[in-house]
């Protein structure tokens, strides 16, 4: 039986620094791939000075519609890393995650002052659709900063069942990562097709891993079970489609139409994704029936 506490919580908690250290780390390791090709902001559609790539500002996110969700991944799963980190050192969670949030400022206030000078929000010259990519970029970003202290709080936990519910809910994000890192150091081609049919497989193993560290009993982490399979097989479409729809420069920023679009996708996505839930599922139950007879003590250390 899983005990339902297997972190030993009177060992003395180390010092508050160390924490602190864990969360900075953690957040600037998961945002290396954006400095990989020298941090340089992408072309922007709407910038008002016409520029060369390799003339535009340094800025520590990629801020780009096309970049939107990469972005997103690395400020969530620095919170979700740094949370496992202090979890398996027994250190308290608030610096981490104090850490964490101290980086992720840093690098959204430097991005988006910026994207705000090219785009002419700081003088006043920027029009509708400027604001309107501005807020939306923002918005995201913000959407990333708070996932990412509530995916510290859940990795962080004592208990199994919320860090292997957090670990569940990370792994597409974690398989998207990877993908950008690698793409981040040859940007044109990216990753050879061998690789994409790897990474494929990696939420899978994830979730499945997960799963298994968190076993069946109490048999109240079934939920943990189904809304982690659930996540394998919901979020690759979500992410298919939101890319989708962001990346569609002839919707020029019509939210109905981009919605439209999104929806459209979403449900074709829905059914390419079926097979790697089947095999987590699948390698999820085998491991746990396992593992529980690995456990069960022998006659002989019965008697």
């Amino acid at each position: 039986m899983h005990s339902d506490i297997e972190v030993d919580t009177a060992a003395a908690p180390r010092p508050a620094r160390i924490s602190l250290v864990v969360g900075t780390v953690a957040s600037v390791v998961l945002l290396f791939p954006s400095w990989v090709g020298g941090g340089r902001l992408p072309l922007q559609n709407l910038w008002h000075e016409r520029t060369m790539p390799e003339d535009m500002p340094f800025s520590l996110l990629p801020l780009s519609q096309y970049y939107a969700l990469s972005i997103f991944v690395m400020l969530l799963l620095g919170g979700v890393v740094a949370g496992f980190v202090v979890r398996v050192l027994r250190a308290r969670p608030w610096p981490a995650a104090l850490g964490v949030l101290l980086v992720q400022v840093i690098v959204t206030v430097q991005s988006f002052a910026v994207l705000g000078n090219g785009l002419g929000i700081a003088d006043g010259s920027a029009g509708a659709r400027e604001v309107l990519y501005f807020g939306g970029m923002l918005g995201g970003v913000l959407v990333g900063m708070l996932l990412a202290q509530v995916g510290c709080w859940m990795a962080s936990r004592r208990t199994v069942a919320l860090p292997a519910l957090a670990a569940a809910l990370s792994a597409v994000p974690v398989g998207s990562w990877i993908g950008f890192a690698i793409a981040s150091f040859n940007p044109i081609t990216g990753y050879p097709q061998e690789v994409g049919m790897v990474l494929r497989w990696v939420p899978a193993v994830t979730v499945a891993a997960a799963l298994i560290w968190c076993g069946v009993r109490p048999l109240s982490r079934l939920v943990v079970w189904v809304v982690g399979l659930l996540a394998l097989w919901v979020l690759p479409a979500v992410f298919t489609a939101v890319s989708y729809a962001l990346g569609m420069r002839v919707l020029d920023g019509d939210l109905r139409e981009m919605a439209q679009a999104a929806g459209q996708v979403f449900p074709m996505a829905l059914g390419v994704e079926v097979l790697p839930v089947v095999v987590a599922a699948v390698s999820a139950v085998v491991g746990t029936i396992v593992f529980q007879i690995w456990r069960r003590p022998s006659p002989a250390g019965r008697e």
